[in-house]
């Protein structure tokens, strides 16, 4: 993981220069001393409730591997999401489904699938949003945007069809997956392969569509948070802009946490906002400052809830990264 780690910090560490040139570092001070920090607290609360619906958008994801309370989603959720904040590689994912795996003794693999399809919703869903705001409003997007957004879109379509294809058709896809990963060593090849066939246990929503219907329809309400949570905090800095302002951000925010970057992802959410900011013609020194108190409320959180958690189930924070990814490599072993 090391390459990994070190990768993430040289990216980070590039994008916060970025984010920090020509920027007025009297009026940063003076952006973050007039902010009105009351609106903390509503912002905070909106992302806690956009971590409890994912979650329960999880629970239809994972009905027909098996049905799990709520508590166990959400204490899961936010080990996963905290350990995206303090690992690198984003690694939280993997932490994730290995969280729930222990506590209600499912397959790990199976449950990583559900979180894959989660992440192809979610990115449906914020491209869903970028469709809404160019259509109704004369925003137009730069030439690198166009591209970023149209190699998201094509991503997400390429993971779902192959999804589908895994289930549906799994001895193909397999293939396919054999033929495309010959240069591989064959010890890791075959670990593949066999991790896919135990990956086709969580993809069993893709024959239920009600809870399809479900998981799309609770997608909306997963980022409709985020977005009013950046809505508001920019009337802290007195910044008054549309709702859609908003939305446009939060999509530019989630293409670019694609990226490798540290944990945390510290240095892609100040460039991103710096950049989206200045098309409403916001000064880099007020969107910097912006910045930081939403990712405040995106990271203390989050963060808090899942350490929190970690203590309550009985994890380890220093085991529970390694154990995750070694219960992964033992399952493509196999």
């Amino acid at each position: 993981m090391n390459w990994k780690f070190w990768l993430g910090i040289v990216i980070s560490a590039l994008f916060l220069f970025l984010a920090f040139q020509k920027v007025d570092f009297s009026e940063l001070g003076q952006a973050l001393k007039n902010a009105n920090y009351l609106y903390l607290i509503p912002a905070s609360v909106l992302t806690i409730l956009s971590v409890w619906i994912r979650a329960y958008r999880w629970h239809y994801l994972l009905q027909p591997v098996r049905r799990i309370k709520m508590s166990s989603l959400f204490s899961a959720t936010c080990i996963g999401l905290m350990a995206n904040n303090v690992f690198p590689a984003r690694l939280g994912e993997f932490v994730r489904a290995y969280a729930i795996g222990e506590k209600e003794s499912i397959s790990k693999s199976a449950s990583f699938a559900t979180i894959v399809l989660e992440r192809i919703f979610d990115g449906i869903t914020v491209l869903l949003f970028l469709s809404v705001v160019l259509l109704f409003n004369s925003l137009s997007l730069t030439g690198q945007m166009r591209y970023a957004a149209y190699v998201a879109c094509g991503i997400y379509i390429f993971a779902l069809v192959f999804l589908i294809l895994l289930k549906v058709k799994t001895q193909k896809a397999l293939d396919i997956v054999h033929f495309v990963s010959r240069p591989l060593p064959h010890k890791l090849r075959d670990g593949l392969i066999s991790l896919l066939h135990s990956f086709t246990t969580g993809l069993q929503i893709l024959h239920d569509s009600r809870n399809i219907i479900v998981s799309s329809f609770l997608s909306i309400f997963v980022w409709l948070p985020i977005g009013f949570n950046i809505h508001i905090l920019l009337r802290s800095f007195d910044i008054h802009l549309p709702v859609y302002a908003a939305f446009f951000l939060l999509v530019m925010l989630c293409i670019g946490v694609m990226i490798p970057a540290a944990p945390g992802f510290v240095g892609t959410i100040q460039l991103i906002f710096v950049a989206g900011l200045g098309l409403f013609g916001i000064s880099r020194s007020h969107a910097l400052s912006f910045s930081f108190l939403f990712h405040a409320t995106q990271y203390i959180p989050i963060t808090a809830l899942g350490l929190i958690f970690v203590f309550i189930e009985g994890f380890s924070l220093s085991q529970i990264g390694r154990r995750s990814k070694k219960a992964f490599e033992e399952s493509a072993a196999r």
